[in-house]
């Protein structure tokens, strides 16, 4: 399938919209939760990838997280990726991992799209974890500050979604206690039945945030539940 943007000049694309979803694959996860993922992803490739409105603008990438972090897709257009690679569980939950494995990945990525001639709305991750962070508190910390560092031109919009041990003070924090961006699943829930419904809402609301940047101004939609707002999102230079 051919990218739209690949047929008009850099001056004419819209600025594209990057999304990091990042998946905690540590062994708590195995099972139900982890055949979930697997599930919903090739679903996420077709209903993005397939609209050409959706996928000229949106960019999307895949990180894992367990003992390491991981890309287990690079940020990419949709439509020109055929599959969604499987991810399996195993290992502990280094959240230290996985925000110094962002904050070089996006700068990574931004100036080898700049480069490209493209130009980008300020990128999102949207972090998903049954569990609390296996590492030392102010080694995750750290990595945390450096990703969400206001000095940083690049740093993400976070999303923040937990469930089973997660643990709703972390999450807020991952979230720099921002009001409705982190969220955690009731007490008791499935996780089974949790994670597609989740992502099944992501996936509606990357569709939904691609909509805004063909009216000048890109919003972070979240998911369709209670206490969610669409979040402004700033274009970068």
């Amino acid at each position: 399938m051919t990218s739209v943007s690949a047929n008009v000049g850099a001056e004419e694309r819209y600025s594209v919209f990057p999304f990091y979803i990042c998946l905690d694959t540590s062994a708590s996860m195995a099972g139900a939760p982890i055949a979930s993922v697997n599930e919903q992803m090739p679903l996420l490739r077709a209903t993005v990838g397939e609209d050409p409105a959706v996928a000229e603008v949106i960019r999307l990438g895949i990180v894992t997280f367990s003992d390491v972090a991981r890309s287990v897709l690079p940020l990419s257009d949709l439509s020109l990726v055929e599959e969604v690679p499987e991810v399996v569980a195993q290992g502990r939950t280094s959240y230290a991992a996985v925000f110094d494995h962002l904050r070089q990945v996006i700068e990574d990525d931004y100036l080898k799209s700049r480069a490209a001639g493209d130009r980008w709305y300020r990128p999102a991750v949207i972090f998903i974890s049954d569990g609390r962070p296996t590492d030392d508190p102010e080694r995750w910390r750290s990595a945390l500050r450096r990703l969400t560092d206001p000095a940083w031109p690049r740093r993400p919009n976070v999303l923040a979604f937990g469930f089973g041990e997660a643990d709703a003070e972390v999450l807020a924090a991952v979230t720099s206690h921002l009001p409705n961006r982190a969220f955690i699943a009731a007490e008791g829930s499935d996780p089974a039945k949790v994670v597609p419904e989740l992502l099944k809402g992501l996936i509606q609301s990357i569709v939904t945030s691609s909509t805004s940047v063909y009216d000048g101004a890109a919003l972070l939609v979240a998911p369709d539940l209670p206490s969610m707002n669409a979040i402004p999102v700033d274009q970068l230079d």
